[in-house]
């Protein structure tokens, strides 16, 4: 055996021990070249599946959007009471509407009901009828989703 092949006999085996040494760093995507993966904005390492929220100002797993109405990052460690809100919140409508309903249309039907008290009624029937359609397509899109 010549010294040229020894070098790269002696490569092989160096080669081989670098990779067998590197520590497992648990679901951390690595870069190209084999850095873990950080957060430009908050300095912490990156997870897979995690975006950082401007908004929030910290990094979130599985991120789905930042929901004005709960004021946090909807994300997987408080998806489940994302979902337990919207199915509350368009079956609670779903009730209002379908309970109002027979005031609705008396106030429709008779002629003698006071247009202030008509106007009133009308309009807080027909917003929570479009709150209860828009609250429940988003809660079954919000399903089609998980099921996917």
């Amino acid at each position: 055996m010549y010294d040229g092949e020894y070098d790269r006999e002696n490569y092989k085996l160096l080669k081989y021990k670098k990779l067998e040494k590197q520590p497992e760093i648990g679901s951390f995507e690595r870069k190209k070249y084999g850095g873990v993966r950080m957060c430009q904005r908050c300095l912490r390492t990156k997870p897979d599946r995690t975006h950082h929220c401007s908004q929030c100002g910290k990094c979130i797993l599985k991120m789905d959007h930042h929901c004005p109405w709960v004021g946090n990052c909807i994300g997987f460690y408080n998806y489940k009471y994302f979902l337990n809100m919207l199915f509350y919140a368009s079956v609670t409508s779903l009730i209002i509407v379908v309970t109002s309903y027979p005031v609705f249309i008396a106030v429709l039907a008779h002629e003698n009901v006071d247009n202030k008290i008509a106007y009133f009624v009308v309009t807080a029937w027909i917003l929570t009828l479009a709150f209860c359609v828009l609250i429940t397509s988003f809660f079954i899109f919000h399903m089609w989703l998980l099921s996917n």
